[in-house]
């Protein structure tokens, strides 16, 4: 009986937008105090539409970071890490109405940002494949929401977007079928 009640409440909890938990009556004095946790849900998405970069050419990214969650948040930190075939990168941002970001910079873009509920704030990064590039670029981001909130996907808060350097003639094989 005790375990149905506490799933009850944690279903009620959780519908009316909270996760948190609630000791039940006669239950241990002495327990620390349960903290509510208002819930957030970021997503980061990544790309440049190319699975093959050359050397020497301009590739362009965007980086977006959405707010799916019910609350706005403040604070969120964006972190990027690039590829050491990458060079002469600079980036502008542009956030949504409620939503706030540093409006342009160069290297990584690593900003701390706001995210208004139902918002999003996107980087267009450029860059250009150095001319002694070999294998692959990367570009990877992740986002990490402020303390003070739980993140009900976590899974979602990173991307990784990965291209082969080559001409495009050398890598009409990528796949491994040539054999």
């Amino acid at each position: 009986m005790r375990i149905r009640r506490l799933l009850v409440l944690a279903a009620v909890a959780f519908a009316a937008g909270s996760l948190h938990a609630q000791a039940l009556p006669g239950s241990e004095r002495d327990a620390p105090p349960i903290v509510e946790l208002p819930p957030a849900d970021i997503s980061v998405t990544l790309d440049d539409g190319f699975d093959v970069v050359e050397p020497g050419q301009i590739v362009t990214w965007t980086l977006t970071v959405n707010n799916v969650g019910i609350n706005g948040l403040s604070g969120v930190l964006l972190t990027t890490a690039l590829s050491r075939n990458l060079s002469q990168i600079f980036w502008t941002c542009r956030a949504s109405t409620g939503s706030q970001c540093t409006s342009n910079g160069s290297g990584a873009p690593n900003d701390s940002i706001v995210v208004a509920s139902l918002g999003s704030v996107s980087y267009r990064m450029t860059a250009t494949v150095r001319l002694d590039a070999v294998d692959t670029v990367s570009v990877s981001m992740s986002a990490a929401i402020p303390s003070g909130y739980i993140d009900l996907t976590p899974e979602n808060n990173r991307a990784t977007d990965t291209d082969f350097v080559g001409t495009h003639d050398d890598t009409i094989f990528v796949d491994g079928f040539d054999d």
